[in-house]
């Protein structure tokens, strides 16, 4: 890993008559990853991306971007951060070409460029059935990718979103999610990336900051963290309806671990050692068992999200 751009330390930040909304976090982001602040509604994310890019000033702690302190250097920090934000687009009587036009030039962008890049962006992110519709006319979904539009444009080093894909289908939240890529990949862009999604994050990131109740719980390479966990392999059977119970009592009596997932499936949790044993004996008795088909799911994100103290989140 390179130099931090990001260094957050002894962070504090409470609301007043509240509990802390960030208690005593230190966390570094580094020039050119995708971290990932994973954690459920409420957990003090955006609280914490929000000191980031100052628009909130901490209780207590330091922040610091480049060098700068974020919270004495808010207009310098807004020039070098691309911010998308969970809350109501600031531009809504603007068309989705003005408000990304306009976001370009205050960005710094001449005329032209920022004419260039609108196009761009309209035509990358799906947006050209609504570039001259106002924000407030258009959908939720479209208006996300607006705002990612608008969060894109320019050539900011670090660019921070919180949970971009809400409201967007499977197919546009792919589409996020590879622009995204694109933009750190190729253009070495530093990605701040707030999710309770623990599913989609574990496709991108590269590390990951588990937040729950104010508190930075753990931060860590991905792989790294995924090696702290329950190592057992996780294998979901999807047995024929009505066939589940005389399946399960098949597996109970060759000694598998057996755990009931709903009316057709069950999950067994093996060790990698005898795993390989038991995969070639489940392919053998498929059709005893009444089995469709199996998955075998390797410790995921969300297994780390609950091993280190955080509740359940995100779906599978």
């Amino acid at each position: 890993m390179s130099d931090a751009v990001y260094e957050i330390r002894n962070l504090y930040k409470t609301y007043k008559g509240k509990v802390a909304a960030n208690n005593n976090i230190n966390f570094d982001v580094y020039y050119g990853e995708i971290l990932g602040l994973l954690g459920p509604n409420g957990a003090g994310k955006s609280t914490l991306v929000k000191q980031m890019v100052g628009q909130l000033k901490p209780s207590a702690g330091t922040i610091s971007l480049f060098g700068m302190d974020v919270a004495k250097e808010a207009k310098k920090v807004s020039r070098l951060v691309g911010y998308y934000s969970q809350e109501p687009h600031s531009m809504s009587s603007l068309s989705v070409e003005e408000a990304i036009f306009f976001t370009g030039r205050l960005r710094g962008m001449n005329f032209q460029d920022a004419k260039r890049d609108t196009s761009y962006w309209i035509e990358r992110l799906e947006l050209g059935d609504v570039y001259n519709k106002q924000l407030k006319r258009i959908s939720g979904g479209q208006r996300r990718l607006a705002g990612i539009a608008t969060t894109m444009i320019g050539s900011q080093p670090i660019l921070i979103f919180d949970e971009p894909t809400n409201e967007l289908d499977p197919l546009k939240r792919k589409l996020v999610w590879d622009t995204i890529r694109e933009r750190n990949r190729e253009h070495g862009a530093t990605i701040i990336l707030v999710t309770h999604n623990t599913f989609e994050a574990e496709h991108i990131v590269d590390r990951v900051g588990v937040v729950s109740d104010g508190n930075m719980l753990t931060i860590g390479a991905v792989g790294e963290l995924k090696k702290q966990v329950d190592q057992r392999l996780k294998i979901d059977l999807s047995i024929k309806i009505g066939q589940r119970e005389r399946a399960q009592q098949l597996l109970s009596d060759w000694s598998y671990p057996v755990e009931v997932l709903g009316e057709n499936q069950l999950r067994l949790s093996l060790t990698r050692e005898e795993s390989s044993d038991k995969l070639q004996q489940i392919s053998q008795y498929m059709e005893k068992l009444e089995c469709e088909e199996y998955r075998v799911i390797p410790p995921s994100l969300e297994d780390v999200y609950v091993h280190f103290g955080g509740k359940k989140v995100g779906a599978r």
